[in-house]
């Protein structure tokens, strides 16, 4: 998942470009495990591996319209159940610069907030990624809803 426009701070970390050329579909497989992984952080209520997930700087947009930052998106995430998940196998990355990625996938899931009526969500997601001080951060998850 994970959140908010590309980072307006550079990066203090060595750029992965800087230390070999990239490989775009390496990148996009760590990046789709880094993804899976907040979604099992959502489903433990990993409260603590979210935080060293998010950047500071994270936005989430729900295909609803809600709109959190890291300490919402935290604060949220204790009256959230995730109780279904479904990522399609086909999955894409697009690279802005050397040190922002965007990460393309639909998902389908199902969750309640609060304890009310369960709600499936189907929609495209796209998550964006800044390499900071060695390390890919998430600033922006962003659903549009598919019918």
């Amino acid at each position: 998942m994970a959140l908010a426009g590309a980072s307006t701070g550079a990066s203090t970390g060595a750029s992965p470009a800087a230390a070999q050329p990239l490989d775009i579909m390496k990148l996009r497989d760590e990046l789709m495990g880094l993804e899976k992984g907040s979604w099992d952080f959502m489903r433990d209520h990993n409260i603590e591996a979210m935080r060293g997930f998010l950047g500071d700087d994270s936005l989430w947009i729900f295909s609803d319209g809600n709109r959190y930052n890291k300490r919402q998106a935290l604060e949220m995430m204790k009256d959230f159940k995730l109780l279904s998940l479904s990522i399609e196998p086909s999955y894409a990355v697009r690279m802005l610069t050397v040190d922002v990625a965007t990460l393309l996938y639909r998902v389908t899931y199902t969750g309640t907030y609060k304890g009310g009526k369960p709600e499936t969500v189907k929609a495209l997601s796209s998550s964006i990624y800044v390499h900071r001080d060695g390390k890919w951060w998430s600033v922006l998850y962003q659903e549009t809803p598919l019918k």
